[in-house]
């Protein structure tokens, strides 16, 4: 397809960000070029996640004017040697590039300290065209739609990842704080096809209803319920081997730390939008046996 010089992208107004920081819908941004060892990709969705209200709002470091980190489209301009990707459906997620190269990448390249990161410090998805390394995109299956992709790697893998983290087996119980939202949703439908008994903590009835339509073993009600005792009826006063808290609030993850059993794993996933410390102290640490994970190898 013949590539424009300009696009429509939503651009946040202003040079600092805060909690009235503008989005605008331009219709002037120029259209990237590709260089070496990238491609262009002409976006069909994104996907708006709740960090790209943080970023926009300046809770977290955005050093660019264009948000969004899930975004499904086709290559349609890059290197001859990329030629297996072009009309292929990619998907262009939070991790926009890692270096490959460096000490922490030879164990685990989503943690590498010299990453990019699409809507924080390179333009985001929230326009029309974008420019990605060709060796961080991801094809996405044919029978899967576009729309359905967008979010799915964003929410999709991050409670993919936390439930990984927590080296959970079948038939051990996770509490997941936050259920019935967007990654609570996804995560119960995880980790119920591994095998886990989940917990649903939420509030209202409609949340429960959804929670349980997923395979929830049970629901409670953060309002209403006593949520820490509760958990432990349930799992012979022991607690859950995991909780992930998608929530971001301080109450959220004091009630984590206390549904948790000895040797217990806990996952933060909800960001806060003013820091606090976890309720942890050096004797809570030693009397339930957290410890930091063992080094991976790499692969």
């Amino acid at each position: 397809m013949a590539v424009p010089q300009t696009q429509i992208a939503a651009v946040v107004s202003g040079p600092s960000k805060s909690s009235s920081a503008r989005v605008d819908i331009i219709s002037e941004r120029p259209v990237p070029s590709p260089k070496q060892g990238e491609v262009l990709i002409k976006l069909e969705y994104s996907g708006v996640c709740h960090s790209d209200v943080h970023s926009i709002r300046g809770d977290t470091l955005m050093l660019t004017d264009v948000a969004g980190h899930e975004g499904v489209g086709k290559v349609i301009q890059g290197e001859a040697h990329r030629a297996d990707l072009q009309c292929l459906t990619d998907l262009l997620i939070w991790l926009y590039s890692s270096c490959l190269k460096c000490e922490i990448c030879a164990i685990n390249h989503t943690a590498c300290p010299y990453q990019k990161n699409a809507g924080a410090n390179v333009p985001g998805t929230f326009q029309q065209f974008i420019v990605s390394p060709a060796e961080h995109v991801t094809i996405i299956p044919p029978e899967l739609d576009p729309d359905t992709a967008a979010p799915l790697l964003c929410a999709g893998i991050a409670m993919y990842s936390s439930i990984m983290k927590t080296k959970t087996r079948p038939g051990d119980w996770i509490v997941i704080l936050g259920a019935g939202g967007g990654l609570g949703h996804m995560g119960i439908q995880i980790a119920v096809k591994k095998g886990l008994k989940v917990i649903a903590i939420d509030s209202r009835d409609k949340k429960r209803e959804l929670c349980l339509s997923l395979g929830a073993t049970d629901y409670f009600d953060y309002k209403k319920d006593d949520i820490a005792a509760r958990v432990k009826s349930v799992t012979r006063g022991l607690g859950a081997h995991a909780v992930i808290c998608t929530a971001n609030s301080e109450s959220a993850y004091i009630q984590s730390m206390q549904m948790l059993r000895r040797l217990g794993v806990l996952v933060c996933v909800g960001i806060p939008n003013k820091p606090f410390r976890l309720p942890s102290t050096p004797l809570d640490m030693i009397v339930k046996g957290m410890e930091r994970p063992r080094r991976c190898q790499a692969h």
